[in-house]
């Protein structure tokens, strides 16, 4: 017996426990650490909905726009050069911090769209959630499926961080929509994809697989749907489906036309 302490063999025993034991508990503090940011993160669009729920008792039941457009439809901007965003429209009836609340704490970038606050003249907002543009202004009864239709999302803007978004409104600081891969605001017929989605380091060269999307959250994008209820939905929502006659499946429906609208 080694009278001095313990011997190599017991060293080496509990150094091995001591690892296995940090390698059952890192993956488990991962795991609590992204159930408390989904948790925060869909408490934030809960907030969200709330300020749009307000927001259409004042404006005829109508949701918010996007953004401010010009009469040529490219986004009006404030005094910082700034659009003009769906955010003005619901930040009044914003009761927490607004800022906690448009910025996912699981967002890489930390809120890569930059608006301007506001509330707090020359101070600016960094947003993590995306608004889907054929939604901006419309009624929730134009939607066929209101409560399997996503109007706004985890996302990521401007294509020079690396995302999928190849057409930003304006230098990658756009009104933070989410349209598709070759059109800003409705599909095409050959619109495969949604951009802006809380999707990165998608590599595009491998396809477009299961496995290689990434959301912010281990379980898929958080969203808000049109009816007012949020979910974690899985992030091959990014890709298109269609009806046999063409038409979007849900979470993309499209707004219908409404009586008398030409």
């Amino acid at each position: 017996m080694n009278q001095l302490g313990l011997t190599k063999l017991e060293k080496l025993a509990i150094a091995v426990a001591v690892l296995a034991v940090i390698a059952v508990l890192i993956p488990l503090y991962r795991q609590l650490v992204d159930l408390k940011y989904t948790s925060d993160c869909l408490s934030n669009l809960k907030e969200i909905a709330d300020a749009i729920n307000l927001y259409q008792l004042d404006y005829q039941n109508t949701l918010p726009l996007a953004y401010y457009a010009n009469p040529d439809g490219s986004p009006q901007l404030d005094s910082q050069g700034y659009p003009l965003t769906w955010v003005l429209c619901v930040s009044s009836y914003l009761r927490k911090d607004i800022q906690r609340t448009l910025r996912c704490p699981a967002d890489p970038l930390r809120g890569s769209t930059l608006i301007s606050h506001p509330r707090e003249r020359g101070k600016t907002l960094q947003i993590s959630y995306g608004f889907y543009a054929p939604l901006s202004g419309r009624r929730v009864e134009d939607l066929l499926n209101p409560g399997l239709t996503v109007m706004i999302a985890d996302s990521v803007a401007g294509g020079q961080r690396g995302t999928l978004n190849p057409l930003p409104l304006l230098n990658g600081n756009d009104g933070f929509l989410l349209g598709y891969d070759d059109a800003p605001f409705f599909p095409t017929a050959q619109s495969r994809y949604i951009t802006r989605l809380a999707v990165w380091r998608l590599r595009e060269e491998d396809g477009w697989r299961e496995g290689n999307l990434r959301a912010f959250h281990g379980k898929g994008v958080n969203v808000l749907h049109a009816d007012g209820h949020v979910s974690t939905r899985s992030p091959t929502i990014i890709l298109l489906e269609r009806e046999p006659d063409g038409r979007l499946k849900p979470p993309w429906s499209l707004p219908q036309k409404r009586e008398g609208e030409p």
